[in-house]
């Protein structure tokens, strides 16, 4: 099981923050370097926790894996926090409720679960998993946090100690003589020798499951009482005031086949058609599963969820109401379960399983978190808009994709709401709401412009606001779903006064999901139609493409380098291409520890002199890439004295892990590699150059950084350029410029010829550069490229050139500017990527690279480059 694209940017977006938080120790002003770079300087600033220690937020919707995202966290977390030998990895996973608890557990002690096999491959093995019990029994012990992980689940309530076995976590406990000496002093009334004090003592990192249930004072001391050293927050809807670094789009969920969308709600007329259409409809849902599966598809079982009422009215449909009528139309007692807080008919099933027979599930409230069912397929709401359980409670629970695939038979891609309300209006609002609440936000999708019919009496034919008059006859799906630029929606709605076959309301879905599905693969290929979550939006300041300029750009597409898709590869082109990555170039003939390394070489530098600071990397705000920081004294005394007990072959294998825990990771190394290399380096050193290491980690860490780019670089040069002459490699028409951008910082005026209102603002030569071409008569037009976030060559490096223009004759250039200011080591391999491209692209393209002074072979000086942009 691996992390799908949209999951592993949240980890990359946690990495970032945590890359800029250790290299400037400012939880703060790394949040603000973490926006910035994004261009959302309007982002609201950082909000300090009450523990003092950095906590920040990841929002990703229901369905979306947060568990397994949560893993591969705490993996980042640690390796950030640089622990070393001697120091403890503890985990706390705090979670809202016993069944997430339970269902936390039972998937992380199961050996041949995915979760678990990912935790033993991010920790080597050497994991422990462990509960409330098992931490007051004494388990936790300092070998255990020292040897590997300890990750210990535990409810919020726990650790809120409201009952008596909650206060025993907060009580002298003898059981853990082991960790006595590292207890530190926390709340008031938490005894020093308590199983709390004891874990604030090892600095847990502390990962918030459903964070939005943690806002309360009580809940703030919790953490408080803990003493984390890291707090990482995953929840769909964050609470006010959360340090949020990343968003994930439920469109971008779509697209990964992880939710059911669109969601298609139908309004009936009464509560027992509710139950009637809803037997229907899943029989009709599961003849579409067993034909695909006799297709070879996988095994589907459609479940239904009806969400009952409870008992506080007279006419209330009860979950034995329900029940009832479910048996009268004929449905066999074993297919249906009840799930309430009283009564739990679902324990210790497996409703995945094709020998379990249930096909309804029967709730109130009690499967609004925890649930894990991607067979439950519809919603069947008997809640009127009076209840206090509202529609939004668990529409998440029918959310979840089967197999995290698209299904052969279109039906079996979406998801389904019955409901009957007297208002329909009213009740289609607590589905948005619904929604909502499951981080599927109204920007994220819009419920379509139709006419929305209002069930009411005869007697009184009133019209809802901005509504058009009620029809008698069932809107068509197909007329619901409007038609868009952007195709966003995941609701389409019918409403009716009559019952229709089921036949006929499959056959305006299906048509309703052919058009959905037009509309989005349209949207692909429309430069506007590129997601920013409407949270980062609005903190963004935009800057549209200049009208007159519009249809061209809507129209252009920039080649870039593609190479054949490997067999079997799913997101493959129609010709059967993939976008090069870098990557893909060091495949399995590259072997790091097969580079000679008798030339390496550390240049010294004075320990007092390396600066704990952010460095500038480049020219825009926000653009900041950390720099490792010295070990401090006692620290440096502390190894040089546990180094010298031990015979040179053991010290070599010691500082091994060292340094391969100062370098990090390296992408896409496999670490294995690494260490192989970093040990192969020490083996050339002196018992006293080995003692060296410490003293200097930050000339050999840098030093041994450099050199693995180098060598990776110097393949990747090489295997680019053959598979160039061997034709595994072309250009094809592929970026599409965005009809606006954000800026991090903005030029201070216009130029009437830039693509854009207003430009990107750069430095020294860039700026000389940029009011040349607004004077140039031949530009047609001309953009300041966003490095990190524009147009870029895809080779051995990703080169994102500092201008893109076009002259009235046509003919695009790609421009670089080399300040004598600028560290110019990539020059060599920039040029030689961009005189590729051009011979690849076409005539119709030129790349420049413009020195200063003394340009290399290849580049122009300044005068010449003036001088040919002005005659081309």
């Amino acid at each position: 099981m691996q992390l799908n694209p949209y999951q592993s940017q949240v980890i990359e977006d946690l990495e970032l923050y945590l890359r800029r938080w250790t290299a400037c120790d400012d939880a703060k002003l790394a949040y603000r370097a973490h926006w910035d770079a994004q261009g959302a300087t309007k982002m609201p600033g950082y909000q300090d926790a009450p523990h003092g220690a950095p906590q920040v937020c990841a929002k990703v919707p229901t369905a979306g894996g947060k568990t397994y995202i949560g893993l591969h966290a705490v993996s980042s977390v640690f390796k950030a926090l640089q622990r070393r030998q001697g120091d403890a990895r503890l985990c706390l996973w705090l979670v809202p409720s016993l069944s997430i608890l339970d269902q936390v557990l039972r998937a992380l002690r199961n050996s041949d679960h995915p979760y678990r096999q990912s935790l033993n491959r991010l920790f080597e093995g050497r994991v422990s998993i462990m509960d409330k019990r098992d931490l007051l029994s004494g388990h936790l012990s300092r070998d255990e946090v020292e040897d590997g992980l300890v990750l210990a689940v535990l409810t919020y309530d726990s650790l809120k100690a409201r009952n008596k076995d909650d206060r025993k976590l907060y009580q002298e406990n003898s059981s853990l003589d082991d960790l006595s000496s590292t207890a530190v002093a926390v709340g008031e009334g938490v005894d020093p020798y308590s199983l709390v004090a004891s874990m604030a003592g090892l600095a847990p990192v502390v990962i918030v499951d459903e964070s939005h249930n943690v806002t309360s004072s009580l809940s703030q001391d919790m953490l408080r009482n803990l003493n984390p050293s890291f707090v990482f927050e995953l929840t769909a809807t964050p609470r006010a005031g959360a340090n949020i670094i990343s968003f994930v789009d439920a469109m971008v969920m779509r697209d990964q086949h992880m939710v059911k969308l669109p969601v298609i709600v139908r309004n009936l007329p009464s509560r027992s058609s509710v139950i009637a259409h809803a037997i229907d409809l899943r029989a009709r849902l599961e003849a579409e599963a067993q034909a695909e599966q006799a297709r070879g598809g996988s095994y589907i079982r459609p479940i239904v969820l009806i969400q009952a009422e409870t008992k506080v009215k007279a006419d209330a449909k009860t979950f034995e109401h329900a029940k009832a009528e479910l048996l009268e139309h004929g449905v066999p007692e074993d297919w249906i379960k009840i799930k309430t807080a009283e009564k739990d008919e679902l324990s210790g099933l497996d409703l995945m399983s094709a020998q379990c027979p249930v096909r309804f599930v029967i709730t109130v409230n009690a499967l609004k978190e925890g649930w894990d069912c991607p067979f439950a397929y519809v919603l069947a709401t008997l809640a009127d808009r009076s209840s206090p359980v509202d529609v939004e409670q668990i529409l998440g629970r029918i959310l979840r994709q089967p197999y995290v695939r698209a299904h052969g038979h279109e039906p079996l891609n979406m998801s389904y709401v019955l409901t009957a309300s007297t208002v329909f209006s009213s009740t289609l609002e607590k589905i948005v709401a619904g929604l909502n609440r499951a981080g599927f936000s109204r920007n994220d999708f819009r419920t379509p412009d139709l006419i929305e019919a209002e069930v009411k009496p005869a007697s009184q034919p009133t019209v809802a606001s901005g509504q058009k008059q009620e029809q008698t006859a069932p809107l068509s799906l197909f007329d619901a779903v409007s038609s868009s630029d952007n195709y966003s929606e995941s609701t389409a709605v019918v409403s009716e006064e009559k019952p229709v076959q089921e036949e006929s309301f499959l056959e305006v879905t299906l048509k309703a999901v052919h058009q959905a599905h037009a509309e989005l693969v349209a949207s692909k290929a429309d430069p506007s139609s590129s997601h920013v979550p409407v949270e980062v939006r609005g903190a963004m300041d935009l800057y549209p493409v200049r009208p007159e300029f519009i249809e061209e750009i809507r129209e252009l597409r920039l080649p870039q380098f593609y190479r054949e898709a490997p067999a079997g590869l799913i997101f493959a082109d129609a010709d059967g291409g993939v976008l090069l990555d870098k990557s893909q170039l060091l495949d399995h003939e590259f072997h790091l520890v097969d580079c000679d390394v008798n030339d390496f070489v550390v240049a010294p530098t004075a320990g007092d002199l390396v600066k704990l600071d952010l460095l500038k990397v480049g020219s825009s705000q926000g653009d900041y890439e950390p720099t490792r920081v010295r070990l401090k004294d006692t620290e440096i005394r502390k190894w040089k004295d546990y180094l010298s007990r031990l015979d040179p072959e053991a010290k070599r294998r010691q500082l091994t892990g060292l340094v391969g825990n100062w370098l990090g990771k390296m992408p896409p190394l496999a670490e294995s590699d690494l260490q192989a290399y970093i040990r192969k380096i020490l083996s050339r050193l002196s018992a006293g150059q080995l003692d060296e290491v410490v003293e200097q980690q930050h000339a050999y860490v840098e030093s041994l950084r450099q050199r693995v780019r180098n060598e990776m670089l110097v393949f990747s040069r090489r295997r680019f350029k053959q598979w160039i002459d061997l034709q595994k490699i072309d250009t094809r028409a592929s970026f599409a410029f965005p009809v606006e951008i954000s800026l991090r910082q903005k030029a201070p005026v216009g130029a009437e010829n830039s693509l854009y209102v207003r430009e990107e603002k750069g430095n020294g030569l860039e700026e000389r550069m940029s009011e040349f071409l607004s004077d140039c008569e031949n530009v047609r037009w001309w953009h300041r490229n966003q490095s990190g976030r524009g147009f870029y060559l895809n080779g051995p490096i990703n080169h994102f050139p500092d201008f893109v223009l076009r002259l009235h004759s046509g003919l695009i250039i790609l421009l670089e500017t080399k300040g004598g200011d600028r560290d110019n080591s990539d020059s060599d391999a920039k040029i030689e990527l961009g005189q590729i491209w051009e011979k690849c692209a076409g005539r119709g393209y030129r790349y420049l690279m413009v020195f200063e002074n003394s340009p290399p072979s290849g580049a122009y000086s300044w005068a010449s480059a003036c001088e040919l942009l002005r005659n081309l």
